[in-house]
Formats: structure tokens, sequence, C-alpha cells
């Protein structure tokens, strides 16, 4: 297949089409950009698991304009060197190649004026700081931007000595050097400034810069084609961009959508289609002829293998798919695409912890950024393991526990396996959480688990059983409906094949489940209303960027949203609601009810008074919140048994 194929990057020969993209990961540089431990452990587990080119986060070239904030690496002193030299060195070891994305810094979307208000964020002009827009930015000096282009060379002249192999320079998304490269931030009016030759003057001279320094080492350029912004670039100045850069010597260009004003486009979330960035990346590849780096959401074989197949690019980037699985090539490899551990697209574990001083990791993965502390060892003696649940944290304990050497089984109290996933991957646009599905359930079958289905596990049933552990795993349930909202369907119902009556729609709840409910709807052609007392996707915390990408599409499908108003009663011909201090009836066909979840597991209470049996919960069983908990408490709940 394509994927395996070795493929070239300058005069670099890579074992397959496969890169690990560069990633900002909190919690994994050191706070002055150094590598770590943990740093060096997870990139080489990447390297180990057969993907042919790794490049760490980004590495600031000078530390003097803006910090690295525990996201970023920072490559600009020797001290720094030898670190990244036995990096590069171990990664050789497995046969891979180590890059390096050196950047002129965030520019106006650096946050570190929040920890540090004597640094104002600098950028190409005098434009409101994203993160902090009541900041203006500084714009830099003629000075300062040699002064960078110089760090830039510098940089390039270390990574050649510690065996880097490929350098890629950090010039998209509205970063640094993107903002010089875009008339939306660039308002300049001296050399760096004006029309594009002036705007790319900079990222022109850091291309030069580092191609005179780094000698053999191929150059990557990261570049935006489209910022998806009112006022960004379009395609066609994308394409022009791409030409200049191919003419200034660059050995192959990586691509990539949005800015962070469109971040879902950047980062595309659940709700984005596989592959939502190739048919950019092969209009631009059409226009040069240098190798084309494509990404964002790549991370099914399938589609992959198509990318390449069809000629739309040259090499697979892989971020988040990476974190999932750090032996997705391997498996690809060894014909095993069951056994990917999918990304899922929720972005909580890599980005949401992040933002809120937690390490960054992976929802599904939580061995991600602690591959030395979260191994699994084999089990002393034989250990027998009662999992009640089948939901994506019964079945994670059930399969971890099953890797571990013990004797496992699963009831689940429904017809399938799944728990909450059934319903979450009804959807058409939920196809990331369909593949963690099929995933867990062929896991189970994999390691020969036996599960019954139908099981109703009373302490009775349980201790009939005689397991020496037992994990709760039992899940939540839609919150007790009141006498006057009887009528309504549960929206869970509806996710999962209850037909609604009607082509008009209430859907009272505007959390995640009732919005992905009503844009499941409005994919029908059902005219739909979302009402919510709280507000829309407020009453539960979503992280922005998938927010705005189900904002998004529920709009494009037409989906009317009425913050502030309460559902009453389901009557007949519609639903009474109401507004602050007045009701009024509103016609509908149907009410969906999307209020919310209880979870409540008096089988664990009494559970919990039986000698010698080890108990735990898990999961929505201890209070419903999302896949990461369920699928975290499962992994570690067997894992330390």
């Amino acid at each position: 297949m394509k994927l395996m194929e070795p493929g070239k990057i300058g005069a670099v020969t890579l074992k397959n089409r496969i890169v690990m993209t560069p990633m900002g990961m909190f919690g994994v540089p050191s706070p002055d950009g150094s590598l770590t431990a943990r740093g060096m452990e997870f990139y080489l587990e990447r390297a180990k698991g057969g993907t042919a080119l790794i490049f760490p986060a980004a590495a600031l070239v000078t530390t003097e304009f803006e910090s690295p904030c525990s996201a970023l690496n920072a490559f600009d002193s020797m001290d720094k060197v030898m670190l990244w030299s036995e990096l590069a060195e171990q990664v050789h070891h497995h046969g891979a190649k180590l890059g390096i994305q050196l950047s002129a810094g965030l520019g106006r979307t650096t946050f570190n004026y929040f920890f540090d208000p004597e640094h104002v964020p600098v950028s190409a002009s005098a434009v409101p700081s994203h993160w902090t827009p009541w900041i203006t930015c500084r714009p830099l000096t003629v000075e300062e931007i040699s002064r960078i282009v110089q760090a830039f060379a510098a940089a390039a002249v270390l990574a050649r000595g510690c065996g880097i192999d490929v350098i890629e320079i950090h010039g998209y998304g509205g970063y640094l050097l993107d903002q010089f490269a875009s008339s939306l931030w660039n308002k300049r009016d001296d050399a760096y400034g004006g029309d594009l030759e002036g705007r790319m003057r900079f990222p022109l001279e850091v291309v030069r810069s580092v191609k005179a320094a780094c000698g053999p080492v191929p150059v990557v350029f990261k570049m935006t084609p489209i910022h998806y912004v009112e006022g960004g670039r379009e395609l066609d100045e994308g394409i022009e961009i791409a030409r200049l850069l191919q003419d200034e010597g660059v050995d192959a260009l990586h691509v990539d959508a949005g800015c962070y004003e469109a971040w879902h486009r950047a980062i595309p979330p659940v709700y984005e289609p596989f592959g939502s960035q190739v048919e950019m990346a092969a209009t631009v590849k059409r226009e040069v002829g240098i190798p084309m780096i494509a990404n964002a959401k790549l991370g099914d074989p399938e589609v992959a293998e198509a990318v390449l197949r069809d000629g739309k690019a040259d090499f697979i980037g892989l971020g988040r798919s990476h974190l999932a699985d750090p032996e997705w090539a391997r498996k690809v490899a060894e014909g095993r695409p069951e056994d990917i551990v999918p990304c899922i697209g929720c972005c909580e574990g890599c980005m949401a912890r992040g933002f809120s001083g937690k390490y960054a990791s992976c929802a599904v993965n939580p061995s991600c950024t602690m591959e030395g502390k979260y191994g699994l060892e084999p089990v002393a003696s034989p250990r027998r393991l009662l999992v009640v649940g089948g939901g994506p944290g019964g079945m994670t304990a059930a399969v971890t526990a099953a890797r571990r050497g013990m004797d496992v089984t699963l009831w689940e109290g429904g017809d399938r396996l799944g728990g909450c996933l059934l319903a979450a991957s009804a959807p058409g646009f939920k196809k990331d959480v369909r593949r963690l599905l099929d995933h867990l359930v062929t896991q189970v079958e994999k390691q020969g688990i036996e599960v019954r289905l139908g099981a109703r596990a009373s302490v009775r049933d349980i201790m009939d059983e005689a397991p020496d552990t037992v994990i709760i795993a039992t899940g939540a349930g839609p919150a007790a409906t009141p006498p006057a909202l009887a009528a309504g369907v549960s929206a869970l119902d509806v996710l999962t094949g209850e037909a609604v009556e009607g082509d008009r729609v209430l859907v009272a709840g505007a959390g995640v489940v009732g919005c992905e409910t009503a844009l499941f709807l409005a994919e029908q052609g059902r005219d739909v209303t979302v009402v919510d007392p709280a507000g829309i996707l407020v009453s539960e915390p979503v992280f922005t960027l998938n927010q705005a990408s189900l904002l998004e599409k529920m709009d494009a499908r037409g989906v009317k949203t009425m913050p502030g108003v309460e559902l009453l009663e389901v009557v007949e011909g519609g639903a009474k609601v109401r507004a602050g201090l007045a009701e009024s009836l509103l016609e509908c066909d149907a009410v969906v009810l999307a209020l919310g979840f209880t979870a409540g597991e008096p089988t664990a209470e009494e559970l919990a008074g039986v000698a010698g049996l080890q108990v735990r919960v898990i999961g929505d069983a201890v209070q419903p919140r999302k896949v990461l908990d369920a699928v975290w408490e499962g992994f570690h709940a067997a894992r330390l048994i």
C-alpha cells in the first residue's frame, strides 16, 4: 500500500509516508522549553510504533519576545542541544527520522500576557491581541526582525549538528510569520508590509537563512492557504505563496487551514468530516512541484491511503491520531486497522486539559504522555474480575484487565455493548465515535472476554459469580421526567432509532446531547427549534472549537435556538414555555427531551460490605461526565487491581 512505501523529502528518505505533526502539548516540555524525560518517552513511543518522521512541538528560535508557556519547546541555546541529540539518536534506532519545527513565535496569539503583563505581545502591526483583545500588540522593529532571522540561522546550525533530519518552518495558522504574510494582521508601510512581496519578505528571509545554515538538511514550510475568516487569506493567494516558497527552494510544503478565529478549521473536531483539508492540499499540490504533507482528520487508514493513491498529497500528517495510538503505523503495516485506537475528535485530553492547567494527554489513551508510568503489569496470581456495564468505561476496564492476564466476565443489561456510545455515535456526523465503539467491541472479542447480555446484576447474582473484584460501570440514565413532560420523547431514544412524528420538532435542553439531537433531526429535513433557560451549550463545559463547529453546522441546517426559554409542559399541538415572566405556546409536532442525566448505583453500596470483595465504581455510574472520564477510570481501575 502507498502508506507504507518509502518517500523522499529533499535528500532524506523516509521509510513510509506517515508523519507525526507538531502539537503544542502542555506539560510535556519544561517551563523553559527544554525537552523532558516525559517528552523523550512520548516521542520515542511514536518512533517505536513505526512512524517515519517525528515532529515534536514547535520550538522557539528565541525567547526574547515570548516564553514557551509549558506547551512549546525552545531551541535557542547550546545547553538545550544535548537532549535533542539524544532524542535524535534514539529515534534513529527505530528507523525513524526526527524533525524540528522552528518558530518565530505566536505573536498576537500568545497568551503570555496573562502571566507576564510586562511583555506586551508582538506582531507585524499594532493589532489586537487574540486572547486579550484589550491589549494592542507592539509591532516588531526592522532591527528585531533581523535578530529573529539570525536566530533561525543559529537554530538551524544547532539542529544540523545534533542530528535532526528535517527542519520545518512554523509559518502557518495566524502565528507570527503568518501574521506578517497576511494583510489581515499586517498593516505596515515599510519594506515588510504592503503587497504580497512585502508581506512575504520576513518569511522568505527566514527560509534563506535556514537553508544557508542547515546545509543538506531538508527544509519544509508549514503554511495556511485559507484562513476561513473574513479578511483573511483566500486560496488564490495561498497558491501564490506556495509558488514563492517553492521558488525560494523549500523542499516540501505542509499545508493547514484556519487560524484561531476559525480554530475548528485548523484542528477539526468530531463534527468535521474525515479529510477535511484534503481538497485544499490537492489544489495547492497541483500548482507546485515539491512534495506535499496533508493533515486534518486522516486517521482512518482507508482515507489516508486514498489521499496518497489519488495523488492529493505525498505524505500523511497525523497529530491527534498519534496521541490516541502511538502504534498507528505499525498496525496499518501489519494489516490490523481494527486494533487502532481511534481519535474521537473530542479535544478533551489533548487541549481542554492543557487550558485548565493539566498536562496534555488523550481521552481514549490514558497512557499518552505518561508512557513511563502507566504500563500494564501481568497479574501475579489468578484473579477473577466481573465488570458490570458494557459502555466505554466497562469495556476499557475489561480489555485492560484481560491484557494483564485476568479472568474477566463482562455483564451488560442491554442487548448489545456500547452504553452511551450507542446514542453518541448514531448521527452521521459522529463517525469518530462510531469508530471507537467498533474498536472497543472488537477488542472485547479479541481478548476472549465472556460477555453476558441482558444481565441484570443484583447483589445475589454478583455473589454467585464469586469474583475477586467487581467494577461497576453501569453508566447514567436520563433525568427523571416530570408528569407535565411525559408526552415528550427522550433524546437518547431519538438518536438510537425511535421515530419522531411530524416536521416541526422542539428540543428542550441545549447541552451537547440536545444540540446534537437537533442537528441530527435537522439533517433529516425537520424544522427544529432548541430551547434552554440556561442558554446554548453553556450548561456543561464544551471545548471552544467543538462548540464553534457544532453551532456552525446547526446554523447551516437552519436550527433555531431560543436561549432563556424554559419548557413547562408538553400539550396537544405544541409546548408551553416560559421566557422571563411570560408564558406562551410554541406550536410543534413533537417535543424531544434532553434535560440531563442522573447516576445512582445502589448495588455498589450493598457490595461494599462484602468481606474480601474489592469494588470499584467508575464513569457515569459515579457522576455523568465525558468519555474521557469513563475510559480513564476504567483503565486505571483495571491497571491497579
